[in-house]
């Protein structure tokens, strides 16, 4: 069992993470995807002694990186440690994905307009069903709107796509985690669930969604206000937009909580943070959810 671990953004925490967590982590099989250079460079600064492999897919200089800030030539080396990683993957030449945070500002300035690595390598792997699940030590949360703008997620938002959600979470968290009739709580859209006056989603959308995942054999209860929700014991929760889950469940268990995407052909993990753009450069990012990730990632391929 071999883990491959993208370098993300070369200007972020990227490489001193995923440092500190593999010199941790030295009963796990695992190489980094990326700039050998840069790798190397973040070992002297940071004072790593790691001495695992690199696998190399574009050369970058120490004076190509400037430290918290977004550049055409760090968003090109991301985006191809990325493709490199899945290369490997579809090659079977590692067994899981483990992707450091990459900077959205970055990657569009070298040309590459995706909202994020879900949608990525959702693309690249011909995935259609696909869901973004943030999982903690005590809380679940799947998304079915990402990364778009607040004012359009009621535009967004279909019976279709949250019934997705619904059976792409049941069979994680029965197939993959083999949780046996596994509770699924899911979020009303408006405050207090509507209650007729504040919006119609819920009524529409949402719990006709619902009632179907019920009538499939699935175990999803709601639409419940999100206010109350996420105090609620549920093996996950599918949250409507963005915020309304990220913001419980990085409350509860951020530098604990793992970014894993559903539907890919492959295992693909994540840390639950940005690039940290502040901290970079600085050697004092914590590698907690790195960790995790690479953790979680050697769980769920049964290594």
């Amino acid at each position: 069992m071999k883990i491959g671990i993208t370098m993300g953004d070369p200007s972020g925490i990227g490489p001193e993470i995923t440092l500190k967590a593999l010199n941790e982590l030295k009963n796990i099989p695992a190489i980094i995807i990326g700039s050998k250079s840069i790798i190397n460079e973040a070992k002297k600064r940071f004072n790593i002694p790691w001495t695992g492999k690199v696998v190399n897919c574009m050369y970058l200089k120490k004076e190509d990186i400037s430290y918290g800030k977004p550049s055409e030539l760090t968003g090109k080396a991301a985006y191809t440690s990325i493709l490199k990683g899945y290369e490997l993957i579809k090659n079977k030449e590692i067994d899981a994905l483990v992707t450091a945070p990459i900077c959205k500002s970055s990657m569009n300035l070298a040309g590459f307009k995706f909202p994020g690595h879900t949608e990525l390598l959702a693309k690249l792997s011909h995935t259609k069903r696909f869901a973004m699940m943030l999982c903690g030590n005590t809380l679940r949360v799947v998304l079915v709107t990402t990364h778009v703008p607040l004012k359009k997620v009621s535009n967004l938002l279909t019976k279709e796509q949250i019934i997705e959600k619904i059976e792409l979470t049941n069979d994680f968290l029965s197939v993959r985690l083999g949780i046996q009739s596994p509770k699924i709580g899911v979020c009303a859209l408006n405050p207090h669930g509507g209650e007729g006056i504040f919006g119609d989603e819920e009524t529409k959308i949402i719990n006709p969604a619902v009632e179907e995942a019920n009538k499939n054999g699935i175990n999803a209860e709601g639409p419940y206000p999100s206010d109350t929700l996420f105090s609620q014991k549920f093996d996950a929760i599918i949250a409507m937009y963005h915020d309304q889950g990220m913001i419980p469940i990085k409350l509860k268990e951020f530098g604990h909580a793992v970014n894993i995407t559903l539907g890919l052909p492959f295992v693909r993990t994540s840390p639950d943070h940005g690039t940290a753009f502040d901290i970079a450069g600085k050697g004092i990012a914590d590698p907690s959810s790195m960790i995790q990730a690479i953790k979680l990632a050697k769980k769920l391929t049964n290594g």
